[in-house]
């Protein structure tokens, strides 16, 4: 039996830093605009420090490393946001809409 394999497509990477994540939009695609890339990067980077700032605390005071890693990962999961998404903009907005 003769399977022929496709040359898959490399998953993308971050085009401003290989070693952080691809951010996406509602509809799954890359952001392409490079100040947001920037931003979210930027975010990223800085919750991460403050995370292992905040784990090796923890644990330097006696608290379990499994349980710092649970309530955190429900921190992050049950956040309140309180923005909702724009809808995809086509143009750049005017002076006036500024």
């Amino acid at each position: 039996m003769s399977h022929s394999h496709r040359p898959r497509r490399p998953l993308p990477a971050n085009p401003l830093d290989a070693r952080l994540p691809v951010w996406r939009d509602g509809q799954g695609e890359p952001l392409s605009c490079t100040e947001k890339i920037k931003v979210m990067n930027d975010n990223f980077v800085e919750l991460r420090q403050t995370l292992i700032d905040a784990l090796e605390d923890g644990i330097l005071m006696g608290a379990d490393e499994a349980s710092l890693r649970a309530c955190f990962a429900a921190l992050a999961a049950e956040a309140p946001i309180s923005v909702t998404a724009a809808p995809p903009s086509t143009a750049a907005p005017g002076p006036d809409q500024r």
